[in-house]
C-alpha cells in the first residue's frame, strides 16, 4: 500500500472540524485512484473515508463529488457524500482537494460467484437509467492517445509489437453507433464491496463517463476474469444480472465480443505503462500479459463460441 501525502494527527483533526466531526482515531487505507492518500476516520459521529487528492485539481473532485450526490438521489449503492461546514462537496487544505464519505464495510472478491455476479450486473444496469450529467466527459477512455509512450520502449518487445498494431485497429472499430448513457469504465473487482455473498456497494467513480453501455458491460466482465480460463462462462452471471434491468440490444451482443477484446487490450497497455513506466514493479512486471492473453484469446473465439460462453 502506498500513501502518497502522509497526514498527520494535526490535519486529520484540522479536516474532521471542517466537516463538523470529532476524530478520534485514524488510519491509512487502499482505494480509489493509485496517487491518492486515503483515511479512515473514526469519529464521534461514526466512520468515514477521508480522500485527499494529490495528483489532481479542485475541479477534478469537484465533479466527482456532482457525481456522488447524483447517485444518491437515485439511491445507487455506493458511498454517500458528506459536505464541509462552508458547503460544497470538498474542501481544499494544503493546496490539495480533500473529499469525505460515509464508510462502507465489505470485502472485495477477486473471484465471485455468479449470485454475487448477478448483482454486479443488476447495479451496472441500474447505473446505465441514471441520466447522464452534463458535467461528465465524453471520450474513448484508455484509447491510443492515452498511451503513445508504450510503443518503442523495447521493454517488452513482443507485447509492445502486438498492442501497437491491434490497439489502433481496435479503437477504429468500436467507432459504433450503440446505445451509451452514464457508465462506471473502471467496474473491477476491487471496486465493488460484498458482505459474505450480499453486494454492499459499487465504489470509485474516478472514471466515470458518457460512453457506449456496452464498453462498461465488457470491461466488467473483464474486471471479474479473475484467473482466466480461456472462456468467459464462470462471469456468465454479470450478463444475466445485467439483463434483468436492462435487455441487451441485439447489435449490443454482436458487438460484444469486439469490446471485450477492446477492454482486455486497453487495460493492459495501461498495466504496461504504470508498472513499466510510470513506476516501476517486479511484482506485478507481467501483468499486462494477463490482459493481453484475454483480448488475444477473445479475438479468437468465434461469435458462437463466445455468445454462447456468456448467454442461455
Amino acid at each position: 500500500m502506498v500513501v502518497h501525502n502522509l497526514l498527520q494527527e494535526k490535519d486529520i483533526q484540522a479536516i474532521a472540524n471542517a466537516y463538523g466531526l470529532t476524530a478520534d482515531s485514524f488510519e491509512p487505507v487502499a482505494g480509489g485512484l493509485s496517487a491518492n492518500s486515503n483515511y479512515l476516520l473514526n469519529t464521534e459521529q461514526g466512520q468515514f473515508i477521508l480522500t485527499m487528492f494529490n495528483d489532481q485539481n479542485i475541479e477534478f473532485a469537484d465533479v466527482l463529488g456532482r457525481m456522488l450526490l447524483i447517485l444518491a438521489e437515485n439511491d445507487f449503492p455506493t458511498n454517500r457524500l458528506l459536505s464541509p461546514l462552508k458547503g460544497g462537496t470538498t474542501m481544499t487544505y494544503n493546496g490539495k482537494p480533500v473529499m469525505i464519505k460515509l464508510y462502507i464495510s465489505g470485502q472485495v472478491h477477486r473471484n465471485p460467484d455468479k449470485i454475487m455476479l448477478r448483482q454486479v450486473g443488476e447495479a451496472m444496469a441500474k447505473l446505465h437509467q441514471i441520466q447522464v450529467p452534463d458535467f461528465l466527459p465524453e471520450r474513448i477512455p484508455y484509447g491510443v492517445d492515452s498511451f503513445p509512450i508504450v510503443i518503442g520502449q523495447n521493454i517488452d518487445q513482443s507485447y509492445e509489437s502486438w498492442i501497437g498494431g491491434r490497439l489502433p485497429e481496435l479503437e477504429r472499430k468500436i467507432k459504433i453507433d450503440l446505445p451509451q448513457g452514464l457508465i462506471h469504465s473502471d467496474l473491477f473487482y476491487d471496486n465493488v464491496l460484498f458482505k459474505g455473498q450480499q453486494m454492499q456497494a459499487v465504489i470509485d467513480f474516478e472514471d466515470a463517463m458518457q460512453h457506449l453501455f456496452v464498453f462498461d458491460l465488457a470491461m466488467g466482465i473483464v474486471g471479474f476474469c479473475g484467473e482466466w480460463r480461456g472462456s468467459f462462462d464462470h462471469v456468465r452471471g454479470l450478463v444475466e444480472g445485467y439483463q434483468q434491468i436492462r435487455e441487451l440490444e441485439e447489435r449490443e451482443k454482436e458487438s460484444l465480443q469486439l469490446f471485450v477484446e477492446y477492454a482486455a487490450a486497453t487495460v493492459s497497455c495501461w498495466r504496461f505503462w504504470r508498472y513499466h513506466i510510470h513506476t516501476t514493479s517486479t511484482s506485478k512486471a507481467d501483468t499486462h500479459w494477463h490482459m493481453a492473453t484475454i483480448a488475444q484469446e477473445t479475438r479468437g473465439m468465434t461469435q458462437a463460441q463466445f455468445l454462447d460462453s456468456l448467454f442461455e
